[in-house]
């Protein structure tokens, strides 16, 4: 009774505000559970149910049986049968609004869990999850590496690193050749002021290994922000081998695609198993904002008619 009350009295949000409550939630790391179900309830009153116009004539209902029954004596049997009449309306239009609100919410919020299943927003998410470079500057030695080679010539090989699994080991492969492994750091793929975390130009080269092209949706400020650091990455890779007369990093002008002309092996499978780890909780997430109701008993018609004709006996 209290969430039915609830659901017609207190503040009303916009959808803007219930979306970033609801992502500011999902991104938690404890998931509160309490703030889950503040945030159904907040969510569900703050829709408009179309159902609401019943209540004018449910008002002008209760008013003639009031005029009426004040003018004309009637007996309380009729009184008692006009109350329940209109409360059981009453009461039967309160349900229908409260389910009716709920599915709107369900189908809203729906649409922001799913939203969060695109490949742009587990990017975004991603990258923002990281700590922000202070310095744009790339601390890398220019090598020239392989400067007859092509960018397709080239392959940078991922292998896990034992001590660190966010670090894999870079093996530098060309033809039949190769290098010895090399730390991250020494392609400048770190953090400058702590070299055991990752840099966001790391990141999207691992993404590279996973696609090596891709488009990024989002507003322009993210845009420009995926930019910069696929620019980075860009820094970094001309620096170690030299520049060629491509970059090693294109971005498509008819399609907005970002594609990468050197070759990546991932063996750590690093973006592969965040897709999947992002698939789950999105598959999870669902199952308990919008819980799937049992659906009824389909009733075979034919069936019920040859009963019904007395053929069943």
């Amino acid at each position: 009774m209290k969430q039915i009350i609830s659901l017609f009295y207190g503040p009303k949000y916009t959808r803007k505000q219930l979306a970033d409550r609801f992502h500011d939630w999902r991104k938690s790391v404890n998931r509160d559970p309490l703030e889950k179900d503040k945030i159904i309830i907040d969510g569900s009153r703050s829709q408009v149910s179309l159902f609401t116009r019943q209540w004018k004539w449910i008002i002008i209902q209760a008013l003639l049986w009031l005029i009426i029954s004040f003018k004309f004596d009637f007996s309380p049997v009729i009184n008692l049968m006009a109350f329940l009449t209109i409360f059981s309306q009453f009461s039967h239009n309160i349900m229908i609004i409260s389910r009716d609100k709920r599915n709107i919410f369900n189908t809203f919020i729906t649409q922001e869990i799913l939203s969060a299943m695109s490949f742009s927003s587990l990017l975004w998410e991603t990258l923002d999850g990281l700590e922000k470079q202070k310095e744009d500057s790339v601390s890398v030695s220019a090598t020239g590496y392989a400067p007859d080679c092509e960018w397709t010539d080239i392959t940078l090989q991922l292998i896990t690193n034992k001590h660190d699994h966010s670090l894999p080991l870079i093996k530098i492969i060309i033809g039949h050749e190769s290098s010895d492994m090399l730390h991250p750091s020494g392609l400048g793929l770190v953090h400058r002021s702590d070299h055991r975390k990752q840099s966001p130009a790391f990141m999207m080269l691992k993404l590279f290994g996973r696609h090596s092209s891709f488009i990024f949706e989002g507003h322009s400020s993210q845009r420009a922000s995926i930019e910069k650091k696929i620019q980075i990455l860009i820094t970094i890779i001309n620096t170690y081998f030299g520049a060629r007369d491509i970059d090693p990093i294109v971005q498509n002008n008819v399609t907005g695609s970002w594609e990468c002309f050197i070759n990546i092996d991932d063996r750590t499978n690093t973006w592969d198993q965040t897709e999947k780890e992002r698939g789950q909780d999105i598959n999870t997430i669902l199952s308990e904002w919008n819980p799937l109701e049992e659906e009824p008993e389909r009733i075979d018609q034919a069936a019920e008619s040859y009963k019904m004709k007395g053929y069943g006996w």
